[in-house]
């Protein structure tokens, strides 16, 4: 099976192959135009044969019942195999995670040299003193070995505005948070609003929030985990288990009632990052254990 539009790199959307298949696609999201051209997905649905009515309708294109199982094998995408020394690993789940695409603090502007601390509102320290206290948390929370990750990946002044001595009176910035546990995502994220609340009062500025988007957690199946562990142990690999950071269809698939497993592959360089690269031999490793749990069975 392949399935389109996983990264959300064209349209601001993920895994829409497989949401797709599972009749979950806002209807709104086929108005989305992808980046560069201004196609939009109803326009790029049609041109390939689907019928994008019947998405808009939520109409499901398989049918669970029907499908014993569901293997996916993918790159990590992050530094942990490398850094372990192993080719493969099975993946035990997926984090979901909850984000803000665009969040404005506001303070206000003035002169660098006239504005003493004390009366000043800005924006850029307000965000700064608040991503230090979420890191604070972040690592108490592993420390008592939760799973969470946090990012700010965007973050700016308006650079039409932004001067050398200028005290910023705004600042734009993302929100993300990661976790396999629903109860983890939704602790974090209360913390993070509680933070808000402290430095909007501490630091007299106004935090303005956009939509709130949440992807759910998915566990991958344990008997399938089980049999991908003893399969690597039987052909001579590493019988390492992993959580994903990444999103991956495999997760959609697990959410609507199919029994999913994942089979990584050690990567150099990270993902979404030009230096990414594959050893063919690891990749060669993981389509074995694949071929061999496809002919095992789940």
């Amino acid at each position: 099976m392949v399935l389109r539009g996983e990264e959300s790199a064209f349209y601001g959307r993920a895994n829409i192959g497989s949401r797709i298949l599972f009749g979950q696609i806002d209807p709104r999201d086929l108005a989305a135009k992808r980046r560069g051209s201004g196609r939009t997905l109803r326009e790029a649905l049609t041109a390939t044969g689907i019928d994008a009515d019947a998405v808009a309708a939520g109409r499901r294109m398989i049918d669970p019942a029907t499908v014993k199982a569901y293997l996916e094998l993918h790159i990590e995408q992050g530094p942990v195999m490398v850094a372990r020394k192993f080719p493969t690993a099975v993946v035990t789940g997926i984090r979901g995670n909850l984000r803000h695409r665009a969040i404005v603090c506001r303070g206000e502007a003035g002169h660098s040299g006239t504005v003493p601390r004390w009366l000043r509102r800005d924006a850029v320290f307000a965000v700064s003193d608040l991503l230090i206290r979420l890191d604070e948390h972040w690592m108490r929370l592993l420390e008592r070995g939760l799973d969470l990750v946090v990012t700010t990946g965007v973050i700016g002044t308006d650079p039409d505005q932004q001067a050398i001595s200028r005290i910023p009176g705004e600042v734009t910035f993302s929100f993300e948070v990661r976790s396999q546990s629903y109860e983890t995502l939704e602790a974090f994220y209360e913390l993070f609003r509680s933070e808000c609340r402290a430095v909007s009062d501490m630091r007299h500025v106004k935090f303005e929030f956009d939509d709130r988007v949440y992807t759910e957690p998915a566990r991958m199946d344990e008997a399938i985990v089980r049999k991908l562990v003893a399969l690597s142990e039987r052909l001579g690999l590493p019988s390492e288990t992993l959580a994903s950071g990444a999103g991956h269809d495999a997760a959609v698939f697990s959410n609507g009632g199919i029994p999913s497993g994942m089979i990584f592959v050690r990567n150099a360089n990270g993902s979404h990052n030009p230096a990414e690269a594959m050893d063919l031999d690891d990749f060669m490793r993981g389509v074995e254990l694949m071929h061999a749990f496809a002919v095992d069975g789940p």
